[in-house]
């Protein structure tokens, strides 16, 4: 299997555009970007209490 792939041509890449993501979208991924860091930060603050760092 070839891993090659042709480069775009500039006049070709110009005439697409990307779809805007929808709102939903991207208030959901907003969301779980906001919750899965809350979740590490408090792992992390557990682990420190447990471990006696803190």
């Amino acid at each position: 299997m070839s891993t090659e792939m042709p480069a775009a041509l500039a006049s070709d890449a110009a005439g697409v555009e990307a779809e805007p993501q929808a709102a939903a979208g991207a208030w959901i991924e907003t969301a779980l970007a906001v919750l899965f860091t809350v979740a590490a930060v408090l792992v992390a603050s557990f682990l420190a209490v447990v471990t006696g760092l803190v």
